[in-house]
């Protein structure tokens, strides 16, 4: 719509203005400086009071829910429609591997924005609020009100949506800006795995694992080893190089587990734990993606096959521990996959801890919702709009109906969660109109 457009246009000096103060709060969690109302630190505290301000100077209502979330709103209606983002972000750490302050917005020559945040999440959540304000201005009557809610945990714990939804009802459907276009209708399920290899003794051996430096528990195949082991006595050390990428994609990366195992396998340790871990890397995981070897491959015509990655391993009071990041489509189940680890830890002697889980998300593409934001997204690109299926995480999952809806477009490399973490301000616009049409498809 041209209204759109033209309203957009005139607020994008002060869009930037508001982007610059929001990524300026260094929003990644600090329980150091937790307290009263900020349960998640002060820097996530202040994110939250930035966004309320922006909101407030917009004309809409605003709610702080004791520092876990708040909420921007349009309308009186009973019924609403949400849209669900996060202020927290990552680290951004390594910060020598940034070309320009990560908490200082920056805009290069090309019109590309590069800070922390500026894609995930808090230049697209900006861009849905300010969709909400250019609605409000037009004064168009609506049939349901809109409720712009920002969490402030969602790259660790997701305790804020719990805390909110415990004090509000669900909205009757919505959609998070936390992810790609067109529609990202499918979220694969998630189970993340400690497995614990008990060091033991064996008769025999002339190597000793001393020390293991590789990855962690995070979103991340493992890209880099450090290894300090005695052979016949005498102390050495390896490290490894491997290529990182998100967990869930682990087909992007190079695991440097694999040289781990190339390395080691058929050498004999005389910590037993030590040798059955390399038996199980070798058996069970090495050079495999999919859980085939694992026996955990499943596929589903619409959501596709399950995907596996370790993504890290650590050496700690006489326990080795391998850390698993499973994720899996509609056609097999969490308890099908927990069955199958069982059943390995009795043949190759750990035991397996489940220590994370998110269901997976799905609404069929038939629905109101799928069909209102596909028709949002080809009125404002031209493009027919398909849906999607990712292996990643966004709030859609606490909804009872809702998905993922931009705000990256396909074939940008925005690098969340990454150095120099950007994203072009054309496509920041563009979405901004799209959220305009859609909620405009939604609310009207």
């Amino acid at each position: 719509m041209k209204e759109f457009r033209d309203r957009i246009m005139e607020y994008q000096d002060e869009y930037l203005a508001d982007l610059e103060a929001l990524i300026g709060a260094e929003s990644v969690r600090d329980l150091k400086t937790a307290g009263e109302g900020a349960p998640f630190g002060k820097g996530i505290r202040r994110a939250f009071d930035l966004f309320m301000e922006i909101a407030e100077k917009c004309g809409l209502e605003t709610e702080d829910f004791d520092g876990y979330a708040c909420h921007a709103s349009l309308g009186e209606q009973k019924e609403y429609v949400g849209v669900l983002g996060h202020l927290d972000v990552v680290s951004a750490e390594p910060l020598e591997q940034w070309n320009t302050p990560p908490f200082q917005l920056y805009r290069d020559s090309e019109d590309v924005l590069y800070a922390r945040g500026v894609n995930d999440d808090k230049g697209p959540l900006l861009a849905a609020l300010y969709a909400v304000r250019i609605l409000k201005d037009m004064g168009i009557p609506m049939k349901r009100s809109i409720r712009v809610i920002a969490g402030g945990a969602e790259e660790t714990t997701w305790e804020c949506m719990e805390h909110y939804f415990s004090q509000n009802e669900q909205p009757v459907m919505g959609f998070s800006p936390d992810g790609n276009f067109p529609v990202v209708n499918g979220e694969k399920g998630i189970l993340k795995y400690d497995l614990q290899f008990p060091m033991g003794a064996s008769a025999e051996g002339e190597y000793r694992l001393l020390k293991v430096v590789c990855g962690t528990l995070e979103n991340y195949v493992c890209s880099s080893l450090q290894v300090e082991y005695e052979k016949a006595g005498e102390k050495q050390e390896i490290c490894r190089e491997g290529k990182v990428s998100l967990s869930r994609n682990p087909q992007r990366g190079e695991n440097a587990l694999w040289r781990f195992t190339e390395d080691f396998y058929g050498k004999c340790f005389v910590q037993d734990g030590v040798n059955r871990l390399l038996c199980f890397l070798k058996d069970c995981l090495t050079d495999d993606f999919y859980g085939e070897k694992l026996g955990i491959f499943s596929e589903d015509q619409v959501m596709g096959t399950t995907s596996v990655c370790p993504t890290g391993m650590v050496l700690e009071e006489g326990m080795l521990h391998l850390y698993l990041d499973i994720r899996y489509p509609r056609s097999t189940s969490p308890e099908q996959i927990g069955e199958q680890i069982q059943s390995l830890s009795e043949q190759y002697g750990f035991c397996p801890e489940a220590v994370h889980q998110k269901r997976l998300l799905y609404v069929p593409e038939e629905s109101e919702l799928i069909q209102a934001l596909k028709s949002a997204y080809t009125e404002v690109t031209g493009e027919e709009a398909q849906v999607l299926t990712k292996g990643g995480a966004s709030y859609a999952r606490t909804l009872d109906c809702g998905v993922a809806f931009g705000a990256s477009f396909d074939g940008e490399d925005t690098r969340p969660h990454m150095p120099n973490e950007c994203m072009a301000f054309s496509s920041v616009l563009r979405a901004m109109e799209i959220y305009c049409e859609a909620l405009w498809k939604l609310t009207v």
